[in-house]
């Protein structure tokens, strides 16, 4: 297995809560808005920037649509970019609809690599994922709506020298060392 450069790796990471999962239901109106911010991302960073890695920490929403628009894009045109999806425990998807569970165990089963970074759940798990996809990237593509604990997950990365670009349902922002964008 080829060892994963972090300059041409770029993870996802959402903010997403009970509040609005909704937004990653197809039927939302919001669906297809977020999920074309997210394919465009993923096809400027392979073109223009030859990322060929991409690092989801495979939670409900946000993180695992853009794992499955990696693996949409994969299939499509650019069969050299690989998937790596990031357990923060063994049983994380336990409570999930049955729905959302076999959408997770489709995606995990394309994945080029999986990484279980502890067996049980600590209070610090989601930390600890996080921390682990960022120090590995280059790039954060983080999902954000309003106010959150996201923020201070931009300010590390920032602080790591890590480019960060902002997904919302609203209007995507970048910011980050380098003005490439």
């Amino acid at each position: 297995m080829k060892t994963v450069n972090r300059l041409n790796t770029c993870c996802f990471i959402g903010g997403c809560n009970q509040n609005n999962l909704f937004l990653f239901d197809e039927k939302s109106p919001y669906y297809k808005d977020i999920k074309l911010k997210i394919e465009k991302n993923i096809v400027y960073l392979i073109e223009n920037l030859f990322v060929t890695n991409f690092i989801s920490g495979m939670d409900i929403g946000f993180e695992l649509c853009a794992a499955e628009t990696v693996l949409e894009k994969k299939e499509e045109k650019y069969p050299q970019i690989t998937l790596e999806g990031v357990l923060p425990y063994e049983t994380h998807s336990i409570n999930w609809t049955a729905a959302q569970r076999n959408k997770y165990y489709s995606i995990m089963e394309k994945s080029n690599r999986e990484i279980l970074l502890q067996y049980h759940y600590t209070d610090d798990c989601m930390r600890k994922r996080n921390q682990y996809m960022i120090n590995k990237s280059k790039y954060i593509i983080f999902f954000q709506i309003g106010t959150s604990n996201i923020d201070n997950l931009i300010l590390y990365a920032k602080s790591k020298g890590r480019i960060v670009m902002i997904i919302g349902s609203d209007e995507m922002k970048f910011s980050g060392n380098e003005s490439t964008y």
